[in-house]
């Protein structure tokens, strides 16, 4: 069918993608449906080639349409535009981009690559640093691209920009630790004040950087650095085709920059997790949506 998020006359590149399309498991069936439902949504915002890219790159193109109808749910208005980063809201603040980016496990050939582990034969260790890095390096890659939207004119400097992280791509990943690992990747945490309905509570320390298998440092304070103000926020998910929380955006941890000169309004998502800098604490406050 034309409407049909799949093309079944082809064998795609990404095998994740002819698994989905082909395979006629119980499992596999919810999730084409599902694929099918947010394509349905997605449609009207995707880019031309947006069937084709999704035949080369699955989870890449997955994390976008899954993050766009997840804005859509919550009646968060999107525009249409290219070029440009890979969603524009049009907020009651101004112009919100959100460029969304699903970093790989890395090269075999590096010594910072993510292993692949065999559960029924390997001991699971989940690379704690190595998986740090990998989101570090999407946000480095990401607010490169930032500067060349600036140049080019697309985006203005009064405009709030969002870089979108998923780990769909690293499996080891979904293994979370209580301070996910996504804000350790920004923030040199020495408190985070958890409100819950019992009240406050104290979690968590982290170093400031951590070191590449070379003994290179990785700065992890990204978000007490000016160097980094024009990124507004990091929004982050674990969430795959297969691998999907019952509501659309439990997984999210949004992160707030304190530094930014344009801020993404507190409260602008009101799914999964969420970290505010709170000047009376001196520290970072979780506001849990879920």
């Amino acid at each position: 069918m034309d409407d049909s998020l799949f093309d079944y006359t082809v064998t795609a590149k990404d095998s994740r993608y002819n698994a989905i399309r082909d395979n006629q498991t119980p499992d596999e069936e919810r999730t084409r449906a599902f694929m099918e439902g947010l394509w349905h949504k997605y449609k009207p915002y995707a880019d031309k080639n947006f069937k084709q890219q999704i035949q080369a790159d699955f989870d890449s193109r997955f994390w976008e349409m899954y993050l766009t109808c997840t804005l859509l749910d919550n009646s968060i208005p999107i525009l249409k535009v290219n070029p440009g980063p890979d969603i524009l809201v049009q907020h009651a603040t101004g112009r919100i981009w959100i460029e969304a980016i699903a970093p790989t496990s890395g090269s075999e050939e590096t010594l910072d690559h993510i292993p692949t582990m065999r559960p029924s034969v390997d001991a699971i260790v989940v690379p704690e640093d190595q998986i740090v890095l990998r989101y570090r390096g999407a946000i480095e890659d990401k607010y490169k691209r930032y500067q060349e939207y600036r140049e080019d004119g697309i985006i203005a400097a009064a405009d709030t920009y969002v870089i979108a992280v998923s780990s769909c791509k690293i499996k080891l990943a979904i293994m979370e630790t209580e301070t996910p690992r996504i804000v350790k990747a920004v923030l040199p945490i020495e408190r985070v004040w958890v409100e819950s309905i019992l009240g406050w509570y104290e979690d968590s320390c982290r170093r400031g950087e951590i070191k590449r298998a070379s003994g290179a440092p990785v700065r992890t304070d990204v978000f007490l650095n000016p160097e980094y103000k024009n990124i507004s926020a990091v929004l982050y998910s674990h969430t795959d085709a297969s691998n999907r929380p019952l509501t659309m955006g439990n997984d999210f941890i949004l992160i707030h920059n304190p530094l930014a000169t344009n801020r993404l309004p507190e409260g602008f998502l009101k799914v999964g997790r969420e970290y505010v800098y709170n000047r009376e604490r001196a520290s970072f406050k979780l506001i849990d949506w879920r």
